[in-house]
């Protein structure tokens, strides 16, 4: 079950953090409702006005493509829209 931090982003944050392009963790919810937990990635690009993102997870090299608004933890602290 997914576990609350206690600290709290904006999901419009998300955006600022990924343009960094610096290594990091986020947990997202899949089109089938699952979590989705990645400890190593680095965003690469965003995609139309901002919703959906690349992100590349270390180290096998993999692109995946996220959107932000279904994220609920990045770096270790919860997301709200």
């Amino acid at each position: 079950m997914y576990k609350k931090s206690g600290k709290m982003i904006s999901a419009s944050v998300i955006c600022d953090i990924a343009r960094l392009q610096k290594e990091i963790s986020l947990k997202w919810v899949s089109v089938d409702g699952d979590i989705i937990a990645v400890d190593h990635a680095i965003p690469t690009s965003f995609h139309g006005d901002g919703q959906t993102f690349n992100i590349k997870l270390l180290p096998s090299g993999e692109i995946r493509t996220v959107n932000r608004y279904t994220v609920i933890e990045l770096n270790g602290e919860e997301v709200i829209l």
